[in-house]
């Protein structure tokens, strides 16, 4: 994996995950509304995270989409060949 993605990728996938876990415990005490805004900023980091490992890896960014999969797309992400293993 490229170093320069590296960074990126660990920071959306973290915020991401925490945002969507955040954001479910706002919504199931009543605060709907925000709890689905804050789970969305979080989906929304998780797929750039996802997206920034795929290119780290040698894919497309629209790899990153497998992130719609939350844990599975990224699992899926990480038994992927890295095309830049000597990198």
């Amino acid at each position: 994996m490229l170093p320069e993605f590296k960074r990126n990728t660990n920071v959306g996938v973290l915020v991401g995950l925490l945002l969507q876990g955040g954001g479910r415990g706002v919504f199931d005490v009543d605060f709907q509304g925000i709890g689905v805004i804050i789970m969305l900023i979080g989906a929304i980091a998780f797929i750039w995270g996802c997206s920034q490992y795929a290119k780290g890896k040698g894919y497309s960014g629209y790899f990153g989409l497998l992130g719609l999969l939350s844990i599975i797309g990224l699992i899926v992400l990480v038994f992927m060949s890295d095309k830049h293993k000597a990198a």
